[in-house]
């Protein structure tokens, strides 16, 4: 069973309490007892997974989980040995338990008390937060594999805004033998389920007390150990029920989940009034202001003054998850959480007369929302201020992001824009080929061995500058020349010297000079020297094969990009081109790669571009993107030959 909702968190309980199911009275859990088409090359092999979510009423639901897992390894240990259950101000364990057996089913301990911790579950050191979380365990690798465990436990739960989500699907390289997901409701209550991704379907019935009963259930499910270089998303492959409330009650506040509308409209309520800024601070947001000649300028001398004047930190304190911390107390304290500081924006936008709203969102690189199935997974909130017909998005958290750039966080996204009438999802900007760039000028100065001296300036925009800027504004210099060094695609290599630089044009960038010497830059063979004018270039991985039977996914943080390389090579004046100069284009749905060569005055310049276009492709195209890979890595190996002049 995957991990579920962090606001929820995964809870057992005792096998006496839970639903009646056949395979509950199993006692035997000795090894031998496992179909051995699912032992085989198994980590782990979940032998029950049983989740139970009880619920009450709109207000209240009881979750109460069992899993009995044998454990073949560490890798197996390592997925399944420690359960780990989260609770806060709105929910309450009532039980945890454990068993362990040994190889043939006998039990060998129970759980005690000393063998589980209780400890803060807040995300960074400086956190707010009443989020806790109890987490138990045998120890590692104190029984001989393999061994099974048991572990149960039931939770309290008051805050409805969250129902748990069940996969099958177990970790990487394990199986499952029998799981199962089990709703109980008060008769006609309503809730919205949906499955994805070849998840079984429900088995509906009715309890003894009339009790309304959804039922999902797989058997023998085995998850291969795989290296497959272009898998899909989880999003996309992972069979999965998604289960959401239709109306619900947390707090004192109560609300529905059926549409994006409703959600938009419930957020907007339990967060309406808390974005008015104390007199003094609404003047200093005029003064800020007056002076602007467009609504433009003043969203980004706003958030320019925001970023200025305030730091992240993350609060989560009972319904704080959700409901903000008003302006005021922003604008006295000096920090808040993504709530905080995009409603403390979003007050003064509105003090200098910008339209503008708070947009939940899925943040993470390339974390999406199903936007067919309304439900609480957004984890971040942003500001979408409105400058004429023109969006532009604000990064509240950072204290360096430029306006409208929300990389590969939260760009390329649905977001759900927070409005009183009820809002709708609309996209965040998606970074294509032509927006992450790399545009690099490279001069080599080539000596009779081989070797070279290299000068090489590159600027980085788009999605391709975000690993530099991060390193440019987070790392010590010796930090940022080792990060260079492992990135440089050049063997037997002496970086001299290197600068790194923000731009300051509106579109972020990064310029990044190089000084470097290398040994062997060019390959020198008695009286000749090759040169690759692929010098500095990105590389590829390459597949194995060419055959696919499922769809493969190139990862648009990594794929959308245009490389625009010119290298200039100095050859010693003494030796003559040899052979003729390569010339490539290649095309394809994929992308497209082209490469020049001139030679004039003793001087190779070389021209390299390539586009490239993520997304997901059907298993049928995989033969054409690895022969496109050939083809490239063909020109990349092509090689210019110098020969000594002797006359």
């Amino acid at each position: 069973m995957k991990k579920l909702n962090a606001c929820i968190g995964n809870i057992l309980m005792a096998v006496a309490i839970l639903f009646p199911l056949s395979v509950m009275g199993q006692a035997d859990y000795s090894v031998a007892k496992i179909n051995p088409a699912l032992v085989k090359d198994a980590d782990a092999v979940l032998r029950v997974d049983e989740v139970f979510w009880d619920i009450k009423s709109q207000a209240e639901a009881v979750r109460k989980t069992r899993l009995v897992v044998t454990i073949f390894n560490e890798n197996g240990e390592e997925h399944y040995g420690t359960l780990g259950v989260g609770y806060d101000k709105f929910t309450k364990v009532i039980d945890i338990s454990g068993t362990l057996y040994d190889e043939n089913g006998k039990q060998v301990k129970k759980l005690k008390n000393a063998d589980i911790e209780d400890y803060s579950n807040g995300i960074a050191g400086d956190d707010i937060s009443d989020s806790r979380a109890k987490r138990a365990s045998f120890g590692k690798k104190s029984y001989q594999y393999p061994y099974t465990i048991e572990y149960v436990q039931e939770v309290r739960t008051r805050n409805m805004m969250f129902y748990p989500n069940w996969t099958p699907e177990p970790e990487e390289g394990c199986a499952v033998e029998y799981s199962v997901f089990k709703i109980k409701t008060p008769a006609g209550f309503e809730f919205r389920y949906k499955e994805y991704n070849g998840a079984p379907a429900v088995k509906k019935s009715k309890d003894a007390d009339g009790a309304d009963i959804y039922e999902w259930i797989s058997k023998d499910y085995v998850r291969p150990k795989t290296s497959d270089l272009y898998p899909l998303p989880g999003y996309d492959r992972t069979p999965m029920v998604e289960v959401a409330p239709a109306d619900f009650e947390v707090q004192d506040y109560k609300g529905n989940f059926r549409t994006w509308e409703d959600f938009s409209r419930f957020y907007y309520t339990l967060n309406a009034g808390r974005d008015v800024l104390p007199a003094n601070v609404q003047e200093e947001v005029k003064a800020l202001v007056k002076d602007a000649d467009t609504d433009r300028e003043k969203i980004e001398r706003i958030y320019k003054w925001m970023q200025g004047r305030s730091r992240y930190v993350s609060i989560q304190l009972g319904i704080g998850g959700w409901q903000t911390i008003d302006a005021a107390t922003v604008a006295r304290t000096g920090y808040g959480d993504c709530k905080a500081l995009t409603n403390f924006t979003l007050a003064a936008l509105k003090v200098a007369g910008v339209p503008a709203c708070a947009a939940l969102i899925r943040a993470g690189k390339e974390a999406l929302i199903r936007p067919d199935f309304p439900m609480s997974r957004f984890n971040h909130v942003i500001a979408c201020a409105f400058a004429g017909k023109d969006t532009v998005w604000l990064e509240c958290t950072s204290p360096t992001t430029k306006p409208n750039f929300m990389g590969s966080f939260t760009g390329g996204r649905p977001a759900l824009l927070v409005l009183p009438t009820g809002g709708k999802l609309v996209a965040t900007p998606d970074y294509k080929a032509p927006q992450n760039v790399r545009r690099s000028v490279s001069s080599v100065k080539l000596n009779e061995t081989g070797d070279g001296e290299i000068e090489s300036r590159a600027v980085y925009t788009g999605l391709q500058h975000e690993p530099r800027i991060s390193i440019l504004q987070q790392a010590s210099k010796e930090e940022q020349k080792k990060w260079l060094v492992s990135h440089i695609n050049l063997p037997s290599m002496d970086l001299q010297g290197f600068e790194l630089t923000e731009g300051q044009d509106k579109e972020p960038s990064v310029t990044e000079k190089l000084t470097l010497n290398v040994r062997n830059c060019a390959t020198k063979t008695g009286t000749r020297l090759f040169v690759k004018p692929s010098l500095l270039s990105r590389s590829f991985g390459f597949p194995a094969t060419s055959e696919r039977t499922t769809d493969f996914y190139l990862p648009v943080s990594e794929y959308n990009f245009t490389d625009l390389d010119t290298v200039s090579y100095a050859v010693p004046a003494n030796y003559k081109l040899e052979t003729t100069l390569p010339a490539f284009q290649i095309a394809s749905a994929f992308g497209n790669y082209e490469l020049k060569t001139t030679f004039e005055n003793n001087r190779l310049i070389c021209t390299r571009k390539v586009v490239m276009n993520g997304g997901r492709y059907e298993s049928k195209d995989f033969a054409a993107w690895v022969d496109f890979l050939k083809k490239i890595r063909k020109a990349d190996r092509a090689q210019v030959v110098f020969v000594e002049n002797k006359l």
